[in-house]
């Protein structure tokens, strides 16, 4: 079975973690993504500052991307 990578950046500048999973296929890692995306949503959205980003990329035993989950907090147009 193939083996997955689960990297995982949040912040500026970026903090990088990473987990090895191994699965089925492409398509079991995308739902385990999505999966670590909902176990962790309240932690992401409580520790997005302004401009700043939370990224899940999921990496096969090549490196090639698979699946990217991203959060991006952004201020738009004027500031106040």
């Amino acid at each position: 079975m193939p083996r997955f990578v689960f990297q995982l950046q949040r912040g500026q500048p970026f903090e990088l973690s990473a987990i090895e999973n191994i699965l089925s296929d492409r398509k079991a890692a995308r739902e385990a993504a999505l999966g670590i995306c909902a176990d962790l949503a309240k932690d992401i959205v409580a520790g997005l500052t302004e401009d700043s980003e939370w990224r899940l990329d999921v990496m096969d035993e090549a490196g090639q991307p698979v699946f990217r989950l991203r959060l991006l907090a952004e201020t738009l147009g004027p500031a106040s």
